[in-house]
């Protein structure tokens, strides 16, 4: 209740604020008030509601670009000379207390993510208990006073005296912190924390390293270099002048420094001065830029101040805490490469082999994305170093490393191999046959790693043979790599169960197509599936059979949507237009009409309109999440599909029920920001693939958000500006993880080459050189093995094909021709458990068929000409096809539409009289 009360509160004071805003424009405090009173808590938004108009008018987007930046947890954005930037968290509400990594327990999250901003640190939540001892174990740590500073650096016999070296100009500051009483010395570079230290050193030698040479040369060759550099009087030695002085003498090397807060090249000496002279040998340097972990302490324990029994008695009393710890992380040679195997839907843990004493604190990465700031609920690392993966999934595939949080080169790589269950649909289920007659059945297999496929009739073994084989005339002949059994010449004897069995690491599984030998077939008790399609028109919906091409249904325009008292296409003289159409488990169809700012919902089974969703204005784009039964729609707000766009979705989109529409949250309070939603395609191979997440992009940002498609909220930003990237298409495959963008400037449109995302870590991966970036248009197969770009240039087209493995993608083979490619359809192969393609043209009456495993190419002809345009941003020529096991694939041409025959690569027919077909949906009936 006080929430809800809070809430209107706020409301009403923005109503106000914004009404004198539009009085007084030039009133730019109200304006700030207006920009902070925006509520981050959202709820579902009915199409009922009517938003204040005074809000909608202040064009709070051009007067504050933090609207459209997002920061994580802990920042906050403030505007610098107009630029959006993220900034520590300077105010936090206390709520309940939480526990931190470092052992520290703070008022809030909010508390926890601004201390880590503020020290440039990684943060996570932890159990309380770990606090709770973290605390107990400080308080019995000795602490050092004041005093006890003066006699630890009084020991050290500091020379405060340093003769200057002769023509050898050496600065103020070098006496003056030699003047400097040993404790405020000691504080003093106690500013630079070890763990910036690595960093500065890492950051060193890339910057040498792009200086003094190129990428044939290794580190020890730059660090000679960068030896002879500092060693201003050639003596063989450094000296803290030297160091202060080659850090002045270039501008870059400060810049580079200055992130490095509190170290500087004079720190060298500090941490790595081993014999205590204040000097760096070369030998000294060179361990100083080599070693992966080291302590600050160390040149204690080499003078003697302390002993190694003391240090590790202290570490393991005071583990993470104490001060006078030395820890050398070590890797057995063995452990380097972990291989671990898992069944899809279990949970693992990984544990890091990198040991030291005491434990060092340990970094779990995926190509290079620190895993312990995703924040999600499927991967957690622990305090003890362990990684969890929660319900593994295909994408949690691929490699995880493991290093000390000192020691970025010390490496675990664990490559975790996730094994799903074979998938196995055999067809068709049953069949009679006459003596003497041919018999047919066809298995499809799909499963990670891919399965090996035996034919077996009522238990037994099938001989392999196969067309071309020296017995060719056998009795059985198996197709392919078991994609289809043929029995010749049926006989009595031949009744029986066959069997398609897939094996592999994951499990067996199998199906089974009964066949029976009699005089006079039956179909009695056959499982029948019947496929249909939907085509959509500029006077209604028209329902085919594909096979016969005969009309069974036509749902004309003028009717009247039962329930209402509106048409089909809105009125009786208007014509319908169509923005996008999508089924939902083959129970209802979706389609959308963006200019009656609504959504048709129609009923495969009684073939009728069954309901009517309103929108916002101009729904046009359709998206489907099957496991969640969701439908989700962008709406493009214009006709040109220009500006931002809104989106919404309709929940348990396939239940019998009345339907509306509700808004995911928002970015800033802000609902019209959208670009481009992008969700990953239902995968037909993979129907155990439950994905989480979907993309969305706002206006010329070059970066993307992550969208929690069961939640409807924004979890992350994905930031695109170095590889200067709009995405301007997005495709996802299932089998690890990947996300293919095609990527364009935002200004010109020029395009910039397909970047790759790493679906859990939202890392972007990157082809090993420029060189080998590829361009177009993509398109991933439904098993999720291939990867297909197409890149439409002057005279033609070219068409690249990839396979999709872990370590990326493969490339294959590239296919010109000069069909200008509108559109792709991926069709099931004849002679493997894969995939082919076919490609619909602009300009040309012809298909393109391509074998995606041998490159085999073949042109149908006679396909009717192209449509002359198309609207809502559709392809000008789309194809379909009909399923894992469909036979055919449907095209429109200008008024036909077009019947292909994909197992015999010809025109099965042509239907005519239509009035600009531009979609076309299939639908599989099964009936007794």
């Amino acid at each position: 209740m006080k929430r809800y009360k809070m809430t209107h509160a706020l409301c009403i004071s923005s109503f106000i604020l914004c009404w004198l805003l539009m009085v007084f424009p030039q009133a730019s405090e109200a304006k700030r008030s207006i920009l902070n009173l925006k509520s981050r808590h959202h709820r579902d938004v009915q199409l009922s509601t009517p938003e204040p108009p005074e809000l909608t008018a202040v064009p709070l987007l051009e007067d504050d670009p933090c609207l459209s930046h997002y920061c994580t947890s802990g920042r906050e954005c403030k505007v610098h000379s107009g630029i959006p930037i993220c900034e520590c968290s300077k105010k936090c509400v206390p709520h309940h207390h939480v526990c931190g990594s470092d052992g520290n327990i703070y008022k809030s999250h909010c508390h926890m993510h601004s201390t880590a901003c503020q020290n440039k640190e990684k943060l996570v939540q932890m159990d309380m208990n770990f606090c709770e001892k973290n605390q107990e174990m400080q308080s019995d740590q000795p602490k050092l006073n004041k005093s006890d500073i003066r006699q630890l650096f009084d020991n050290l016999a500091i020379n405060k005296t340093k003769p200057k070296p002769a023509n050898i100009k050496v600065p103020d500051y070098y006496y003056e912190d030699y003047t400097l009483e040993p404790e405020y010395q000691y504080l003093r570079k106690r500013n630079c924390a070890m763990e910036v230290y690595e960093v500065m050193k890492d950051n060193l030698l890339m910057y040498y390293h792009s200086k003094f040479t190129g990428n044939d040369k290794n580190k020890d060759y730059v660090q000679s270099l960068m030896f002879s550099r500092f060693d201003k009087n050639k003596d063989g030695r450094l000296e803290e002048w030297e160091l202060n002085e080659a850090s002045t003498d270039d501008p870059d090397l400060m810049d580079v420094l200055r992130l490095s807060h509190g170290c500087k090249l004079a720190s060298l000496i500090y941490f790595d001065d081993t014999d205590g002279d204040d000097k760096l040998t070369s030998s000294e340097f060179s361990v100083a830029m080599s070693k992966l972990y080291t302590n600050r302490y160390t040149r204690l324990l080499q003078q003697g101040l302390i002993t190694a029994q003391n240090v590790t008695k202290g570490s393991s009393k005071f583990r993470g805490t104490c001060p006078l710890c030395i820890s050398v992380v070590s890797l057995d040679k063995a452990l380097e490469v972990n291989w671990v195997p898992v069944r899809l839907g279990d949970s693992v843990e990984l544990h890091c082999a990198v040991s030291g004493s005491p434990v060092p604190p340990v970094i779990w990465r995926r190509h290079g994305q620190d895993l312990a700031n995703l924040d999600q609920e499927d991967v957690k690392v622990y305090g003890d170093g362990s990684l969890y993966l929660a319900k593994v999934a295909l994408e949690h595939a691929g490699n995880y490393t493991c290093s000390a949080q000192r020691n970025p080169m010390l490496v675990q790589t664990h490559i975790l191999l996730v094994n799903t269950l074979p998938e196995v649909r055999v067809v068709p289920k049953y069949q009679s046959k006459r003596p003497g007659e041919d018999a047919e059945m066809f298995c499809h297999v799909s499963g990670e790693p891919m399965p090996n496929v035996t034919w077996l009739k009522n238990d037994q073994q099938i001989p392999s043979v196969q067309f071309g084989d020296e017995d060719s005339h056998s009795k059985f002949e198996i197709v392919g790599n078991g994609t289809s059994l043929k029995i010749r010449k049926i006989e009595y004897a031949d009744t029986g169960a066959y069997m398609c069995k897939a094996i592999n690491s994951g499990g067996t599984t199998m199906d089974i197509s009964s066949l029976v030998v009699q005089d006079q077939p039956t179909a009695q008790g056959t499982l029948i599936e019947e496929q249909r399609f939907f085509a959509f028109h500029e006077l209604g919906i028209s329902i085919y059979d594909p096979a016969a091409c005969r009309l069974h249904h036509i749902i004309k325009g003028t009717d009247i949507i039962p329930g209402t008292e509106e048409y089909v296409c809105g009125n009786q003289k208007a014509n319908c237009s169509w923005g996008r159409a999508v089924s939902i488990s083959d129970r209802y169809i979706y389609a959308s009409q963006p200019l009656l700012d609504r959504i048709l919902v129609v009923s495969t089974t009684q073939m009728a309109v069954v309901d009517v969703v309103g929108t916002d204005k101009y729904p046009v784009e359709l998206e489907k999440v099957l496991h969640l039964d969701q439908l989700w729609l962008v709406s493009w707000r214009n006709k040109n599909e220009t500006g931002s766009k809104t989106i919404q979705v309709i929940r348990d989109a396939g239940q019998k029920r009345k339907h509306h529409t509700v808004h995911p949250e928002p970015i800033d309070g802000q609902f019209d920001m959208v670009k481009q939603l992008f969700l990953p395609t239902p995968f037909e191979e993979i129907s155990h693939y439950k994905y989480k997440y979907g993309y969305v992009t706002h206006t010329n940002q070059r970066g993307v958000y992550k969208l929690d498609l069961e939640n409807l909220r924004y979890i992350r930003s994905v930031d695109l500006t170095p590889y200067n990237c709009v995405p301007e298409e997005i495709q996802f495959s299932a089998l690890y993880g990947y996300v293919f963008m095609e990527c364009k400037e935002p200004v010109t449109k020029k395009p910039t080459g397909m970047l790759i995302l790493d679906y859990l870590s939202d890392a972007v991966i990157l082809p090993p050189s420029k060189s080998e970036r590829f361009y177009g248009k993509p398109y991933v197969s439904p098993d999720s093995r291939k990867l297909v770009t197409f890149n439409v240039k002057l005279g033609g087209t070219v068409l690249s094909i990839h396979d999709i493995i872990s370590e990326g993608v493969k490339f294959r083979f590239d296919i010109r021709t000069s069909l200008n490619v509108s559109d792709l359809a991926f069709y099931p192969s004849q002679t493997s458990h894969g995939y082919d393609v076919y490609a619909s043209s602009l300009n040309k009456s012809d298909l393109l068929y391509i074998n995606l495993d041998t490159g085999k190419v073949k042109v149908i002809v006679g396909v009717g000409e192209s449509p002359n345009k198309s609207k809502w941003n559709n392809p000008i020529r789309p194809i379909t096809t009909a399923g894992r096991f469909g036979t055919f694939l449907a095209t429109p041409s200008n008024n036909a539409l077009f019947i292909i025959n994909g197992k015999s690569r010809t025109i099965n027919c042509e239907i005519s009289a239509l009035n600009n077909p531009s979609h076309i949906v299939w639908i599989t009936q099964i009936y007794h």
